[in-house]
């Protein structure tokens, strides 16, 4: 079974930021498991926790807790990477969002977003071209992390 995205395997898309998946948190095994059109937001604002007194005439707010979330991508891909994504379901795991190079100053590693969780892979439309759309849920189960460490060399 192939594993990971390949060069020359993958639609050219717009985005240059990647997602990889690992089986162990400091990213030794990851690979990339798509292109995706967009990244959406990672995690929320946390919820807002009101409260007032009796001497004060205004309400006021602290943050409360964030909630984990499910983040849905739009990916794109060929069958033999559709059947390594599909192997990935429910599997427990490390996802890590590099953005683009160019974002870093010379000399400096770009920021690298990290966290845990699973995903599914459900079917999505289907393209008129020589590769697959499909939608991954990534079920999100900490919180986000982000360093500018340089990531271990992958796939």
């Amino acid at each position: 079974m192939a594993s990971g995205v390949k060069n020359g395997d993958m639609p050219k898309l717009a985005t240059l930021s990647k997602i990889y998946f690992s089986e162990s948190e400091d990213g030794s095994d990851a690979k990339q498991i798509c292109f995706c059109e967009t990244i959406p937001q990672l995690e929320e604002a946390p919820d807002a926790i009101t409260g007032s007194a009796v001497d004060i005439d205004y309400e006021f707010s602290e943050p409360g807790k964030t909630k984990a979330g499910e983040i849905e991508l739009s990916v794109y891909y060929t069958h033999t990477q559709h059947k390594w994504m599909k192997a990935l379901d429910k599997k427990p795991g490390y996802f890590f969002v590099k953005h683009p190079e160019s974002t870093a100053p010379e000399g400096e590693e770009p920021l690298l977003r990290k966290f845990s969780g699973s995903m599914v892979t459900v079917p999505g439309e289907l393209p008129d071209e020589d590769w697959l759309k499909d939608v991954v849920k990534i079920f999100r189960n900490s919180a986000v992390a982000e360093s500018y460490d340089k990531f271990p060399s992958v796939e």
